[in-house]
């Protein structure tokens, strides 16, 4: 009895669903205006649309493959970006517009009763409202289908990437590391092809001069040629891709006539081939290689791929270049040593003799050595003819360089002084007539370059250096500056030995001239001292005898010096050889017969100068004659010592008597005869700074007579006695001018 009202419902049910979608069919004209108007077209909805699709389903055509475009709607919709919520409040827009539509369409539908009427409304209604549930669902379904997958590939893409970037780290890491540049190949093949998941990997390095291929690195077998296995430019794909400078993609290699060759080197056959030059992109594109990629199995290589194995390539070209630039920098850097460590020796050597001539030769013989030329010459400038002479040569012949002039603006050396900077030149040997080194046919086939520089001291030419080679081509500029300062420092070289020249032969006149000053000035002392000794000789008043003894003393002693000075260096002499004078002097004029008295000198090789010398051996006169006079009174002999020696620069000279007697001077005697020796001593050593003192000293009461004065050195003095090692006990000290 339930069965049968369940059945009798459902029929009753499909009469009325059908009575639906029957209205439904009648008016779908007018459903598709309500549609067009809601959407705001002029005409529509078009086929394929979401109102078309919703028109269809709404009476009763076939759900499922319309539901089936729904949400193949939302596939294209995900796959084109568009936005799912705007396309869901449209779907929701032409609802609104069809359930009033539905509405006033069944109201005006001629039925049995309205109850019926209200039964087919609300089934309509109802069918619309599930279809935009349907449509909706179907909609977002193919939506999110699209965007779970693009996330999906998203997330596999990174993977792929953080992956990729890792094998870049690794790849970069080994570049910069210490291994050797084959080591690192190996280990950047080795990657490649983990990363791509193939089976081999190659790399071939280009040699330009023979125009070849070489294998240096692989990740799988080697060819049949082994790691000397060679390509010629366009031979095979590796060869292919180094002459034409692009990448190469080919699906199977063994099916290409052209690359079959260098497949088959080895003995594995692989069929998938992506092979990309090594291009350094500086300032002129260089080839460095190739770097080809393999797989056993045909491989179509994506672009993701071609562009890591580019990056890959650019890697390496920037590690050979590096290591190619790291090279010619180290060499430069060595060879700029060696240049400098030459130019300081060769600078030594030059200024290690002020001979001209040694000059001269030495500086020929290093411009060849700093350079790596075979011959050189140097031209000496006659300023008043305006010729130049060759005074020192390397490697040339002599007898064509002897007495040899060339006229300024003549042949390059003569340029070179006329315009007052360096020149070079390659053959200029045979279009050039004024050339000297035409005239021998051995050496100008031997010649290909010269380099001429000026010898230029203060803008003033003194000549200049020429520097001759066997090689065709030019100096750099680094060379070039090399040599331009090589022949400054000569050129100082030579002035320097020059003005020595000058100074040394300036200094002998002059030393000539002050030994003939100091032996005249001797001559003239020592007749007066004979005038004075014949007065003295003649006078009848002992008083008067004295006076004159002791001025010829004082004479006697100058002339002494004088004779000193006129034997040895005429600027200075030393206070033991001074002393020594005045004691023979003293010894012999006023040494009196009856008493025994003994001189002794201390050595003592201080060196003072000639103005010093004149004082001291007038101030040690007089402290001699007062030892002979004063000191030894009542006795018949004694000892006079005569010592000296210097403390910070302070030079002490003693007169020591063995008398007992310390006589004491009255106030007014120094103006007397008898004081005037006091006076000459305390005078003269003040002219020098110094000063003046009388005592008894020691336990027998000797008599010391001191003068201490200052010793002014010359320079060359002081710079000879701080080269000297020194004790570090007791150290020097020197003060500074």
């Amino acid at each position: 009895m339930v069965f049968s009202r369940i059945v009798s419902r459902a029929r009753k049910n499909v009469i009325q669903g059908s009575e639906v979608d029957q209205i439904l069919s009648q008016h779908i004209d007018r459903l598709r205006v309500c549609l067009q108007r809601a959407s705001g077209e002029s005409e529509g909805p078009e086929e394929g649309s979401d109102a078309w699709l919703l028109l269809e389903a709404l009476i009763g055509n076939d759900d499922l493959t319309l539901f089936g475009r729904f949400e193949q709607s939302g596939h294209w919709l995900a796959m084109q970006g568009g936005k799912l919520d705007v396309r869901l409040q449209a779907l929701q827009h032409y609802i609104d517009a069809l359930a009033p539509e539905l509405k006033d369409l069944f109201d005006q539908v001629a039925v049995a009763s309205e109850q019926e009427r209200q039964k087919l409304l609300i089934d309509a209604t109802s069918r619309l409202y599930q279809l935009q549930s349907r449509a909706m669902l179907a909609l977002t379904r193919g939506y999110q289908g699209v965007m779970d997958q693009t996330a999906l590939e998203r997330s596999l893409l990174a993977q792929q990437i953080e992956q990729r970037f890792l094998a870049l780290q690794r790849i970069n890491g080994v570049s910069n590391s210490t291994m050797d540049l084959d080591q690192t190949l190996e280990v950047i093949t080795k990657v490649v092809t983990e990363e791509l998941k193939a089976d081999l990997c190659t790399i071939f390095f280009y040699d330009e001069l023979q125009r070849m291929l070489t294998l240096r690195a692989t990740s799988g077998p080697r060819p049949l040629g082994g790691m000397h296995f060679t390509l010629r430019l366009g031979e095979g794909y590796s060869g292919w891709v180094a002459d034409k400078g692009r990448p190469l993609l080919v699906r199977d290699a063994l099916s290409d006539p052209q690359f079959v060759t260098e497949v088959r080197t080895y003995t594995t056959e692989y069929h998938g081939l992506m092979a990309i030059p090594i291009i350094f992109f500086g300032t002129t594109e260089r080839l460095i290689g190739v770097i080809s990629v393999q797989s056993a199995d045909m491989r179509d290589f994506t672009n993701a791929e071609r562009n890591f194995v580019e990056v890959v390539a650019g890697i390496v070209a920037i590690n050979i270049e590096n290591g190619r630039l790291y090279e010619q920098t180290d060499e430069q850097l060595r060879r700029k040593v060696h240049e400098l460590a030459t130019m300081h020796r060769v600078s030594s050597i030059i200024a290690s003799t002020l001979n001209l001539d040694e000059v001269l030769q030495i500086i020929a013989t290093q411009a060849v050595h700093l350079s790596g030329a075979e011959r050189s010459c140097i031209f000496e400038l006659d300023p008043e003819k305006q010729l130049l002479q060759v005074v020192a040569h390397y490697g040339l012949n002599s007898a064509l360089v002897r007495g040899l002039q060339l006229q300024v603006g003549h042949c390059c050396a003569g340029r070179t002084v006329q315009t007052g900077r360096p020149s070079m030149a390659v053959d200029c040997f045979h279009g050039d007539e004024h050339c000297f080194i035409s005239q021998d046919p051995i050496v100008s086939a031997e010649i290909h370059s010269v380099l001429c520089v000026p010898l230029q001291v203060k803008r003033k030419v003194l000549g200049c250096i020429c520097i001759y080679s066997s090689h065709r081509h030019m100096l750099s500029h680094e060379q070039m500056q090399l040599v331009i300062t090589f022949a400054n420092e000569a050129a100082i070289a030579i002035e320097n030995a020059r003005l020595y020249e000058e100074t040394r032969r300036g200094l002998e006149l002059k030393s000539i001239l002050l030994r003939e000053l100091h032996h005249r000035v001797k001559n003239n002392l020592a007749t007066v001292a004979g005038i004075l000794s014949l007065q003295r000789r003649r006078t009848k008043s002992s008083e008067v005898r004295y006076i004159l003894a002791e001025s010829v003393n004082r004479v006697q002693g100058l002339a002494a010096t004088h004779d000193l000075l006129a034997h040895e260096d005429v600027s200075e002499a030393k206070v033991e050889d001074i002393a020594r004078k005045i004691v023979g002097v003293a010894n012999a004029n006023l040494r009196p017969p009856e008493k025994h008295i003994t001189f002794e000198v201390e050595p003592c090789p201080i060196v003072i100068p000639s103005r010093a010398v004149t004082i001291l051996a007038l101030v040690l006169n007089e402290m001699v004659s007062n030892a002979i006079k004063h000191g030894m009174t009542g006795l018949t002999e004694g000892t006079v010592t005569l010592r000296g020696h210097e403390e910070n620069n302070i030079v002490t000279v003693q007169v020591i008597d063995t008398g007992t007697k310390l006589r004491q001077w009255e106030p007014g005697e120094e103006e007397s005869g008898e004081g005037l020796g006091l006076s000459l001593i305390k005078n003269l050593i003040g002219d020098l700074g110094g000063n003046f003192t009388l005592r008894r000293e020691g336990e027998k009461g000797h008599t010391v007579a001191e003068v201490r004065f200052p010793l002014v050195r010359k320079r060359s003095q002081i710079v000879g006695a701080s080269a000297e090692p020194q004790n570090p006990s007791t150290p020097e000290m020197y003060e500074q001018e």
